[in-house]
Parts: structure tokens; sequence; C-alpha cells
């Protein structure tokens, strides 16, 4: 069974990224906001994760949130970046696809909206580019699982589903309250934006559909099944 350990950029989940034990590599996936390489090795040391055991940067979709570290946690570990060619050009410009920020409320369009359109990172070129539903099977680390398509938040979100029923699904759902799990973590709730929430729907039921069993969230704490079929009944 592989191991998923939740590294917080914030407190109480309001932005993770995650790390995926393998047997053969380890894969970092996401890199949070601008400045949390040093915050995000700390941790890795932490779980007694050495840098040099990482083969591989997932980055799940173009929001500054989720890319912000990449180039230099890329350059530090001085290994490959995933990403979808959807997305890219957030990477490739260091800044969140404006277009793609549609508010689930109206306080994220005054609050947090002209923050990410401002906010900007050190652009880089990724190395792996997935096209359309193209998946990526990553048992060349030893990890038993694949990086699968899964849009609406963005066009080229990316989801990451383990043989063992986990998946990290990022900003597909939400929980907890404001921007993670501070308390109430298993209330599930939209994420501050989505692309296209008919995707959102189709993405959530395509990851069910794969005998899925646990949750990991960019912002908020891992939810279960019955949560996130809540949240698709609920909310979608």
């Amino acid at each position: 069974m592989h191991q998923i350990i939740q590294l917080s950029i914030f407190p109480f989940g309001m932005i993770n990224c995650f790390l995926i034990k393998g047997e053969k590599k380890h894969i970092l996936v996401d890199t949070g906001v601008p400045n949390s390489e040093t915050k995000i090795i700390k941790q890795l040391k932490k779980h007694n994760i050495k840098p040099e055991d990482i083969g591989l940067i997932i980055i799940t979709h173009g929001h500054i949130d989720h890319f912000g570290s990449a180039k230099e946690l890329k350059d530090i570990l001085k290994i490959p970046i995933l990403m979808h060619g959807f997305d890219k050009v957030a990477l490739q410009t260091g800044k969140s696809m404006f277009e793609t920020l549609k508010p689930n409320h109206k306080i994220w369009d005054i609050v947090l909206k002209p923050k990410l359109a401002k906010d900007t990172a050190s652009p880089c070129l990724p190395d792996v580019v997935l096209d359309e539903n193209e998946e990526y099977d990553l048992s060349i680390y030893g990890i038993k699982g694949k990086v699968i398509h899964t849009p609406g938040h963005t066009p080229g979100s990316l989801s990451v589903v383990l043989e063992n029923g986990e998946a990290i699904i990022m900003d597909l759902a939400s929980s907890g309250i404001l921007l993670g799990g501070i308390i109430f973590n298993s209330r599930m709730k939209h994420p501050p934006f989505h692309d296209n929430l008919d995707q959102v729907k189709k993405s959530i039921n395509k990851i069910l559909s794969l005998k899925t069993e646990k949750f990991y969230l960019g912002h908020g704490n891992p939810v279960s099944k019955k949560s996130l079929i809540k949240y698709r009944d609920n909310f979608l």
C-alpha cells in the first residue's frame, strides 16, 4: 500500500500539496504558492523523505496556489514536471489562468480573484505534457496508479488515482470552512472557483467509477466516498 503524505502550505489544510511514496521513487503533487519551496523541503525531511528520492513533480492545474514554486523545486530537485497541455500556459507565463477563475460565491470575486490574478511565479516549461484524455502510468516509480485528465476546475485539471482506493483530486471539491479544514473537515463545499461545473460533475463520476474510497483535496482535509457523493449530489 502506498502512502500519501499531506504537506501543508498554509495551516489547517488551507492549501495543500502531497507526496506519494513509491517503491522506486516518490512523486510530489503540486508546489503551493510562490516561495513555498523551503517549507515543502522542510516538511519532506520531517517525514524522512530525501530530496534525491523524488522522481517527478505533477502540477494538477494552472492556478498559482498549485504551481507557484514549481520552477524553484524543479531546480532544487533536478526532476521533470508533468502537466496537462490545456493548462501549460500558466506554468510558461507564471500567471494563473484568469479566464478559469469563475467564482462559486461573489465573495471570492472580491477577496481572492484580484490576488490570484496579480500574483506571479517564476515561469518554466513542463517536461511531460499530457494531451486530451491521455493517462500517465506511475508504475515506473514503483507506484500502482495513474494520472488522469479530470477537467472542470480548469480545462487541464489532473487527478492521481491509486489502486489502493486513494485519489488526489485537488480542487474538484473542497472541505471545511473558508479555504480549508480548520473545522468541519467532512463538510463538503465548492472551492472558490470552477471553470465548468458540468465537467466537474463528469470528472467526479469518472473518479468514483475507479473504485476510489478516500480523496485528498487542495483545500481541506481528506474526505470519504460518502462525502464526495454528497458533494456531487448537493452541489452539482
